[in-house]
């Protein structure tokens, strides 16, 4: 999985509450991320808070993509292919790319 998608996120429905942690955590943890409403996570088109019935095209072909790396990544030891090994990468490097870029 890419780093980018790594960043700790908490959840908080609560506006007041959600930006007195984004006060408390910026010297602490200044790559968390506090969300009180979709739009705060970085990472919207993969955000498994909004559910796949919010996600649009994008969204969805990158979640499917998350999806298949994860699985690939899982099963590598089961499945000893080296086309499999590159498949994976591949799909990482577009997922990274779709990412960083999204339209």
């Amino acid at each position: 999985m890419s780093q980018s998608n790594q960043a700790t996120r908490i959840i908080c429905n609560n506006l007041e509450l959600a930006d007195q942690l984004r006060q408390l955590l910026a010297p602490i943890a200044p790559d968390c991320e506090v969300l009180s409403t979709p739009d705060n996570c970085s990472a919207v088109p993969l955000c498994r808070w909004l559910g796949e019935t919010q996600l649009g095209s994008a969204g969805q072909v990158q979640a499917a993509l998350l999806d298949a790396t994860e699985v690939l990544a899982q099963t590598r030891h089961a499945f000893k292919s080296r086309e499999l090994g590159l498949l994976r990468r591949r799909l990482v490097a577009l997922l990274d790319k779709l990412s960083e870029d999204p339209q």
